[in-house]
């Protein structure tokens, strides 16, 4: 394997000490710089906020108190500049909620003002049920019984860590979701936060709409978010990262199951231990028995001090002996007298 290679431990709890040696012994036996996975996080998008609520809010009492004065062109252009500023931030937590009650005042609209307009009022109403799945109609509201076609929505959206698709407002537990054919609002969070948000109209039936949020990088957190040991064999799937390693713990304690994977393609899990680290030291003398009573211990240095220093003696004594026993040699000596043996 070339360059690094992003480390993916797969177990509910972090390795601990053996387990990260032996993830340590198995990259220097296989020459494997082990590197984590990337954390990023896409930057949100400009969510409106209450402000974008609390307008829509006041152009809605507008538009109802223009149609109860008759005011048809007030009641327009009050409901025209309410709905402009929720299409601009469909990101807004309360969009389709609001957009619902947008919808059923059109219908009001319709039904109430002079030259009336039943079709345009019933299909505003069925437009709002889509939207928050309807409610009980107020005391000037006209309601319709009969409900748009059913529609079934596909998400198109790649799975990550922290990544959640919202329809309507509510999170979408699947990728694909059961709704009404008419406006919607799509918005994709990542870690709790709004990076892609649209509206989208649903056709009845089935259909699939593509969400354009950003892809987690390569070899991210999120990237490889959804790995898993599945039939003691790595899940790899929709992973980006070119060069990556399994690892998740083993049946004995400090051992591992390690598999080499490129993108979605892992190879076998292989078990894997460190040996055990060479260690010396020396053994601790036994306790002298006349020193049992006063907890003391003979100490290593010592042990060792005196085996040196007996040593010593012995070769001093050897040496002494050699001399003593060594024969007496003839030697010539020269006096004034002439010559002397000895």
């Amino acid at each position: 394997m070339d360059g690094p290679a992003t480390l993916v431990w797969i177990a509910p709890e972090a390795p601990d000490a053996q387990q990260s040696r032996a993830m340590s012994s198995w990259a220097l036996a296989h020459s494997v710089k082990l590197v984590a996975p990337s954390v990023e996080r896409p930057p949100a998008l400009a969510n409106g906020g209450e402000h974008v609520s609390d307008d829509v809010e006041i152009l809605l009492d507008r538009a109802r108190d223009a149609i109860v004065a008759h005011d048809a062109e007030g009641a327009d252009h009050a409901l025209s500049a309410a709905e402009s500023l929720l299409r601009v931030h469909p990101e807004v937590p309360q969009a389709a909620w609001l957009m619902a009650e947008l919808e059923r005042c059109r219908s009001t609209r319709w039904s109430r003002m002079p030259s009336p307009d039943p079709e345009a009022a019933e299909r505003a109403w069925k437009r709002a049920d889509a939207l928050d799945g309807g409610r009980i109609p107020g005391i000037s509201e006209k309601a319709f019984a009969e409900k748009l076609p059913a529609a079934t929505v596909r998400i198109d959206l790649a799975p990550a860590r922290g990544v959640q698709a919202w329809l309507d407002g509510k999170p979408t537990a699947a990728n694909t979701v059961d709704s009404r054919a008419g406006l919607h609002s799509l918005v994709v969070t990542w870690a709790g936060m709004p990076v892609w948000a649209e509206w989208i109209e649903s056709p009845a039936g089935n259909s699939s709409v593509a969400a354009d949020a950003p892809s987690p990088s390569p070899c991210s957190q999120s990237d490889i978010a959804q790995t898993a040991i599945v039939d003691g064999a790595v899940y790899a799937r929709n992973i980006r990262c070119s060069h990556w390693v399994a690892a998740s713990p083993a049946g004995t304690s400090g051992e591992i199951s390690l598999a080499t994977c490129e993108a979605g393609a892992c190879g076998p899990l292989v078990r894997w231990h460190a040996s055990e680290p060479w260690t010396w030291a020396p053994q601790s003398p036994a306790t002298n028995p006349s020193d049992r009573g006063r907890g003391g211990r003979w100490p290593a240095w010592a042990t060792w001090g005196a085996v040196g220093v007996g040593a010593a003696v012995v070769t001093g004594a050897a040496v002494i002996l050699v001399d003593a026993l060594r024969p007496a040699q003839m030697e010539t000596r020269f006096v004034n007298n002439g010559l002397e043996r000895e």
